[in-house]
Parts: structure tokens; sequence; C-alpha cells
């Protein structure tokens, strides 16, 4: 009886240790640095993307873990919109992008900051434009340092980011204390969208969902699970401007 329980006590620490993923990005080993510039995705300028979210949140009054759906939009790398919605889609929270500064809609008001600290309130570390869009399958530009590390593998450097590759594909980030691993999700489409709308042509649910667990200082920050990319959304430019704090949200009309 002891050795029954036992085993299923450590079936149970292995499925509970295995949503933090193992780093494997050395960034003080010893490369062969070249300058490199490309560009991944390069046809997903402007795009908006669907899935499920997981955020251990940061903010004293809200802090613990938090399972939702996202929906973000993106009309170029410096402007984003984010939608996150809980149970029953009640809406969560709505922050906006611009650069540097965010706005973000929550418990009927508006609030704005710097997007590096709203970030880490959120997701539980700093994640830029680059990283979002890496994440959800948009457009990302690379300028900066490449090295080979063989078998198709290489290390790439910007801005004190390093991204590994093959095949055209982000497969692991490192930055600072943060790192974020993808892991393929095996589903079998629907052919429906969000709430079970049809999607419009130029968009598609992925068979193998991207999923992108996050790792700070050792611990669980963030996971993003993709479901949906629509590359032929119109993105008004009033969507990434925040209203007055006494002005309705635009998504209010949805």
């Amino acid at each position: 009886m002891k050795r029954i329980f036992f085993f299923f006590l450590l079936i149970l620490l292995l499925v509970s240790c295995s949503t933090v993923p193992v780093k494997t990005v050395d960034e003080k080993g010893t490369y062969a640095w070249e300058s490199e510039k490309f560009e991944l995705n390069p046809q997903n300028q402007a795009f908006s993307a669907e899935g499920a979210v997981t955020m251990w949140i940061d903010v004293e009054q809200f802090k613990g873990k938090f399972t939702g759906d996202y929906q973000i939009l993106s009309s170029d790398p410096e402007k984003w919109r984010m939608i996150i919605t809980g149970p029953f889609n009640i809406s969560v929270a709505t922050v906006i992008i611009n650069g540097g500064t965010a706005n973000i809609f929550h418990e009927g008001i508006w609030d704005s900051g710097p997007w590096s600290e709203i970030s880490k309130q959120l997701f539980n570390a700093s994640v830029d434009g680059d990283l979002f869009s890496v994440m959800l399958g948009g457009r990302f530009r690379f300028e900066g340092e490449c090295a080979e590390l063989g078998t198709g593998e290489k290390l790439c450097r910007k801005n004190g980011i390093y991204y590994k590759i093959a095949g055209g594909k982000v497969l692991e980030i490192a930055s600072g204390d943060l790192y974020i691993v993808s892991e393929k999700k095996r589903h079998f489409p629907t052919g429906k969208g969000r709430r079970g709308k049809g999607k419009k042509q130029g968009g598609g649910t992925v068979e193998n969902r991207k999923r992108w667990i996050g790792v700070n200082r050792g611990r669980p920050a963030f996971i993003f699970e993709n479901k949906h990319l629509d590359t032929s959304a119109e993105l008004q430019n009033s969507l990434f401007e925040a209203p007055n704090s006494d002005e309705p949200d635009i998504f209010d009309e949805l």
C-alpha cells in the first residue's frame, strides 16, 4: 500500500513540476558572434491574436494565479491593445500600449504608467513588444548579432535579449531573470473562432498550438497558449488611443 501511495505521489510531483521548463540558453557561453539582420513573419505586420493566458499577478490586492483568455491587437511594433477576460467572458482588464507608455482599464477606471512597470504587475516580468510579437506569431524585426550553435540552431542577441532560433522560428528567449520556452500542444481544430464565430479569410485555427511558458527567477510568470491569429483584421487607430476617464471604452459597445 505504501508503494502505491509513493508511486502516485511521485506522479503528482512530476505533473506539478512539468509546467516549469528547463532553460537551455547560456548567455555567458563563448560564441563566434557575427552581425545579422532579418525579419520573421514579415507578412504579419498588423494582426489580431487570441488564446488562453495564465498570469501570476504581482499586485497586492489581486496577488496570485489567474487563468483566462486574451485578445491582443497590434498595428505596428509600438502599438498594442490587450483585452483580458475571465470566466464567463467577464472583462478583467484592457491595456493600451504606445511605446513605453501604457493605459490600463480596470475596475471601471483608466490608469496610466510606464509599460515596463505595468507588465511586471500583470505578468510578473517585463515583456516588451518584441517578445509579444514572437509569442503571438506576429512580425519580428531583428538587427543584432547571431552565432551558430550547431544542429541547425543559432543564438541571437539584441538589446540584452537572447533568442534561440531554428528553422526560422524562435524556440526560447532569455532576458535577464526571465526566460521563455515554447512548447507545442496538439489540438484538433473545430473551425470556430472566439465565442463560436466563424473565421474571416486570412485567419486559421492552429492545429499544433504553441504554448509559451515564462519563468522569472525560477518561478512561473505567465503562460500564453495561441489559438488563433488573424492577419486580415482592419485595425483603426482609435483602438490604440485611451479614452478620457469619463468616456466609455470602445469595447463596451461590442
